[in-house]
């Protein structure tokens, strides 16, 4: 039985890419989740939604950090990604995702894109050999190759797919259903994570739509429409994960780079996107390793010789200029402040501030350089003898004789000490292979199948000194060190597991990153994140008052601290464990409602007045009507599983239940079944009426932006789908 030829290229995909990536597919010694923000934030993201999944419920909310955030709002957890879901979905081992798992979830995270710039180069009319050498250089080089994010690079991967089938119906290809599944596929872009890439994938994609919209110099009513339905379907399929990010971003503020975080309606200042801008001195970093400023714009020497030689040679090519336009667009707009073009377009478009790294514009750039390298190749392989051709290889040559003379003359003047990456000699080595390549088919001594097959090789040799170089050995301490702290301390995380009354843990002098609590299923006081809700921060955090509040009942520290100094218990690895026995419950009743003008004077009421917070809780608005008394109260938090609260509550007279979780639209509480208001209470905690007697109370999180937007995006998916399956469309 014969395989069919898509089989055949998915397959061969498949093994170039896991076979690229040996060290985390054919060995246990290499871990590529090994940075602070992925070992301390993007792990214990992804953790809590592997348990909440495992638990048959959907993950809304984080209950491990800040007294509670919503995943959705906060978007980088990336819980409106179906690709996500799949690695959720995937047995736990003691708990936790397997570490096999993440390293096959990022292998998976490049063939996709692989597989996804492949077909659009042979959407283009390319040959396989070369939609093989624009897929490999999409996903190996440039952004993808280079960004180790999942919440970044799972939103670029969907860059070729956007552009196939934009492409297509400006090409009168069914217009409106190419159109449908461009937006789509551009939404479930936004649905990724992070924000930046969708936002210049969007700006690039209503750039194209709108060239050749007015590419004949009058309005082309045909691609207008085409483009609204394309915009259309992007609304909703992101809304999903747009619509949560939008009512978080009103209530929370986020760390963009300024001494203080931001709130929505703050602009990021433009000295926040001078920083992370790709620098002038970057650009040398396109075929050199390692020399860049932020986000890598390296895509090397084999694949701009390529692409230049596509630009030379094939301009008159439908599509060449197009892509050469978005690769220049995407580098100037990376560039940021000595590309003036990028400030105007910061400063004219609402929200572009947003995206305050202007560097990870080089997805763009790579992008099109990637699909200008498979042009490139067509050319070469296929074109027959040509003066560009010669020329392409001259240069080559050139370049690579010089770069290996004047390797060799520091070298030698530094008493054989490089000064640089040494990996620049790998640049000059694979010039000279590229210039005696394209030679060697030139003039016959090779076939096009052999040269095929030898550039490919000397592609993924020249991209193996880049992308995955940086992955973290298991015995290097140094780098391992962030995830040893997530994951170690698993004695400890047991102990504080299983103490009664889901109160909180800290840790002292950020011994580690209090995110650990996700993979311990400990809720802490803090946390690791780029956002926090603004109610939250408006109450003083760091004063102990704050924290008895709260229910911070225990610190992990080395020795006893002034907050808390009774050792309860010792950990393997040397840590401690302190309790503070004043340390508020996570639940209790109050009789006495207080109105205050500000936060300000509700902090000065928990900081100077904390014993009455016993029985005593601060409003902003006007609090209900609830009858003084001073007695006694049993109120327990007996269950506490994500977007789900369980209290048993038994009242001498009417009050109010108080929960120290985080209060925020779309909890919607429940007294013996019956539905109740949730007021915000102590400033940003959650407070519930209820009457006298024995009461269960639970609060479960349905936010309307989450299940409106889940709708929308389902509609938009299967509409688009549909309107793919109408042949006349």
């Amino acid at each position: 039985m014969k395989i069919p030829v898509r089989l055949q290229i998915a397959a061969l995909l498949l093994v170039i890419v896991a076979g690229f990536y040996w060290k985390l597919t054919l060995t246990r010694q290499y871990d590529w989740m090994w940075s602070p923000d992925m070992a301390e934030q993007v792990l214990p993201w992804y953790e809590v939604q592997a348990q909440q999944w495992h638990n048959h419920a959907f993950p809304l909310w984080d209950p491990y950090v800040w007294a509670g955030q919503p995943l959705l709002g906060q978007a980088q957890p990336g819980a409106a990604y179906p690709p996500n879901w799949l690695l959720f979905w995937l047995p736990l081992r003691n708990g936790r995702i397997r570490m096999g798992f993440l390293q096959w979830y990022f292998v998976m995270i490049h063939l996709m894109a692989a597989a996804f710039c492949y077909l659009l180069c042979r959407d283009l009319g390319l040959s396989r050999n070369a939609s093989l050498v624009g897929g490999l250089a999409f996903a190996l080089a440039g952004y993808v190759g280079t960004t180790d994010w999942p919440q970044m690079v799972n939103g670029a991967v969907w860059i070729p797919l956007v552009f196939l089938f934009l492409l297509r119906s400006v090409s009168g290809k069914r217009p409106v259903a190419n159109a449908a599944l461009s937006g789509m596929f551009l939404g479930i872009s936004w649905l990724s994570g992070h924000h930046q890439v969708p936002m210049f994938l969007t700006l690039a994609s209503a750039g194209t739509w709108l060239y050749f919209i007015f590419r004949s110099g009058r309005l082309n009513w045909r691609v207008a429409r085409a483009g609204a339905v394309a915009a259309v379907f992007l609304i909703l399929c992101g809304a999903f994960q747009v619509l949560p990010a939008t009512e978080y971003g009103h209530l929370a503020k986020r760390w963009a780079g300024t001494p203080d975080p931001l709130t929505w309606n703050q602009v990021v200042p433009y000295d926040v996107q001078e920083h992370y801008d790709l620098r002038a001195y970057s650009l040398f970093g396109i075929v050199f390793p390692n020399v860049h400023a932020n986000f890598d714009p390296f895509v090397g020497v084999v694949a701009v010789v390529l692409a230049g030689l596509a630009v030379a040679a094939r301009w008159r090519a439908s599509r060449v200029p197009l892509l050469f336009s978005l690769a220049l667009g995407g580098l100037i707009y990376a560039m940021g402040h000595n590309a003036v073009f990028q400030g105007f377009l910061y400063a004219v478009i609402p929200t572009l501030d947003k995206a305050r790294t202007p560097s990870a514009a080089t997805c763009i750039f790579s992008f099109g350089t990637a699909v200008l390298a498979a042009y490139g190749a067509e050319h070469w392989l296929k074109g027959g003898p040509s003066p560009w051709t010669r020329r392409i290889t001259l240069v080559a040559l050139g370049f690579g004789i010089l770069t290996m003379l004047l390797s060799q003359y520091l070298l030698f003047t530094n008493k054989l000490n490089f000064p640089l990456d040494d990996r620049v000699i790998v640049t000059a080595f694979v010039a000279l292979l590229l210039a005696a390549l394209l030679y060697g088919l030139e003039s016959g001594h090779l076939s096009r199948r052999q040269a095929g097959a030898l550039l490919v090789l000397l592609l993924l040799f020249e991209l193996g000194n880049v992308s995955g170089y940086m992955f973290a050995h298991r015995s290097d301490a140094n780098q391992e060190h962030w995830l040893a702290h997530t994951l170690g301390n698993e004695d400890i995380g047991s102990y504080l597991h299983n103490q009664p009354g889901f109160q909180r843990a800290e840790v002292a002098n950020n011994a580690f990153a209090p995110n650990w609590g996700a993979a311990h299923g400990v809720e802490m006081w803090g946390g690791s994140s780029a956002s926090v809700t603004t109610n939250l921060l408006g109450l003083e955090f760091s004063q102990p008052q704050v924290r008895e509040l709260f229910g911070v009942a225990y610190t992990i520290a080395t020795g006893p601290q002034a907050y808390a100094n009774q050792q309860v218990f010792e950990g393997q690895s040397g840590m401690k464990v302190f309790k503070q026995p004043e340390a508020f419950p996570r639940a209790w009743a109050v009789h006495r409602l207080v109105r205050v003008p500000d936060i300000a004077a509700g902090n000065q009421l928990i900081l100077n007045h904390l014993p009455d917070m016993k029985n005593e809780a601060f409003m902003l608005s006007e609090p209900p009507a609830i009858a003084p008394c001073n007695a006694s109260d049993n109120v327990t938090l007996a269950a506490h599983n994500g977007g789900h609260v369980l209290i048993q509550a038994t009242l001498s007279c009417p009050g109010m239940v108080v929960l120290s979780d985080t209060f925020y639209p779309g909890w919607r509480a429940r007294v013996d079944g019956k539905p109740t208001p949730i007021y915000e209470v102590n400033g940003a905690m959650r407070g519930v009426p209820a009457p006298a007697g024995t009461h269960t109370v639970t609060m479960d999180y349905r936010p309307a932006t989450a299940y409106t937007g889940a709708g929308l995006t389902f509609a938009g998916i299967a509409g688009a789908l549909l309107l793919f399956r109408v042949k006349r469309l």
